[in-house]
This record gives structure tokens, C-alpha cells and sequence, in this order.
């Protein structure tokens, strides 16, 4: 199932929501304010574990017995931003 990226024009929150594609064009509100976000990035279809992050990345940055495991790209661009890691 694609995972589908949004921002909200309201509050600037990005978030992320899983969809079958014939439903791609659903309005998905924000779970802060709850207006409806607008697409900003179509990702990666989901498996059990995102290619983009594996063990060793997720080991390097978080204590994994203490922290919920990043499994999104807003995740891990706020657990980025949150402790201060710049992305290069």
C-alpha cells in the first residue's frame, strides 16, 4: 500500500498515511488541527520494514529498548530535527 506525505496549509504539520491507490485522492486531515493536508511527496510502497531505514541507521540514532522505532519519514525528519541531527 503506497504511503502517501502531507502538509497541512494550517499548522504546518507533516504527516504521513498509508492508502490504497484508487483512494489516493481522499482528503486526509491533520492530526493536530485536523483541516485537510495537502500532498507533498508520494513514497515508497509499505513492507515490513522501510528501505530507507534499516537496523543499522535506526541503531546509530536511537536506544531501541527505550524509543518506539522510527517507521516514517516524518518520523525521522522530526527525531532529526527534535535532537538537533543535521541530514547530509
Amino acid at each position: 500500500m503506497p504511503l502517501f506525505q502531507y502538509e497541512c496549509p494550517n499548522c504546518t504539520t507533516e504527516y504521513d498515511q498509508f492508502l490504497p491507490l484508487k483512494q489516493y485522492k481522499t482528503p486526509v486531515p491533520c492530526p493536530t488541527c485536523g483541516r485537510t493536508g495537502r500532498k507533498i511527496i508520494t513514497c515508497h510502497v509499505q513492507r515490513d520494514e522501510p528501505t530507507w531505514l534499516d537496523d543499522s541507521v535506526r541503531g546509530c540514532l536511537q536506544d531501541t529498548e527505550a524509543e518506539k522505532p522510527i517507521e516514517t519519514r516524518t518520523e525521522y525528519k522530526r527525531y532529526l530535527k527534535d535532537n538537533g541531527i543535521t541530514e547530509r
